[in-house]
């Protein structure tokens, strides 16, 4: 049977090119010197939780400018909630990251990487030069693959870091299902053309192999600089 719904649709797109995301997860997450990695992936997190949050601005601006598309009225009505949603979770990510006695303005130093750069980077030319509708895509391939509550339970037990490191991911772990629900039933509610549909699956494949490319990059930065990956990014 053919995919129903735009978000079937979508999510049947998602599935054919989720392979290399789910490639370097597992090569990320399973690495023996995962303990050494997270600070890192956790500092870089961050930058895409901030960016993000700013992302979703622009694209609510931008979809309010439109006042005649009946898509953009329902993006802007979205972002607006899920907003308010994420609002301050960068900064729980801060005080989970200061419980590995990294310091705020050691966060703020470090370099994003180019892969975080890239992940946001499309995202902003989508929604300003295209449609902001095209956020969806971003959206939900990230809130689509929550780590489970367990899973960062047996990492936090591997790695032997404070729980306190972890209490961000536990939430969005908590919560990520029922914003992905609210994700999908809102895109299927748009009255979507052929375009639109095409450039949402566009930016839901670049997130797919740009989030991939982040685990990539921080894996090769060790590879290169074992135990150093984090005094790397700050010196560049």
């Amino acid at each position: 049977m053919p995919p129903s719904s735009h978000s079937d649709l979508l999510w049947a797109k998602i599935r054919l090119a989720e392979e290399r995301l789910n490639s370097a997860s597992d090569q990320f997450w399973l690495h023996p010197d995962l303990a050494e990695l997270m600070p890192v992936f956790l500092i870089q997190l961050h930058r895409v939780m901030q960016g993000g949050l700013n992302l979703m601005k622009t694209a609510r601006d931008r979809a309010l400018s439109l006042t005649n598309d009946p898509v953009a009225k329902i993006v802007a009505s979205y972002l607006d909630q899920h907003i308010l949603e994420e609002q301050d979770h960068d900064d729980w990510l801060l005080d989970d990251i200061r419980t590995l006695g990294i310091s705020p303005s050691e966060v703020a130093e470090t370099t994003p990487l180019s892969s975080v750069v890239s992940l946001l980077g499309a995202q902003y030319f989508w929604a300003l030069h295209i449609q902001p509708v095209t956020v969806f895509g971003y959206l939900i391939v990230l809130e689509g693959y929550p780590p489970l509550t367990e899973q960062l339970e047996d990492i936090r037990k591997r790695t032997r870091l404070p729980a306190t490191a972890f209490r961000c991911l536990i939430a969005h772990a908590d919560n990520d299902p029922h914003h992905i629900a609210d994700l999908n039933r809102t895109l299927d509610s748009m009255p979507l053309n052929t375009e639109q549909q095409k450039y949402i699956a566009l930016s839901a494949f670049h997130t797919i192999d740009a989030v991939a490319s982040v685990f990539e990059e921080i894996l090769a930065l060790h590879a290169a600089s074992p135990r150093s990956t984090l005094k790397k990014l700050k010196a560049s």
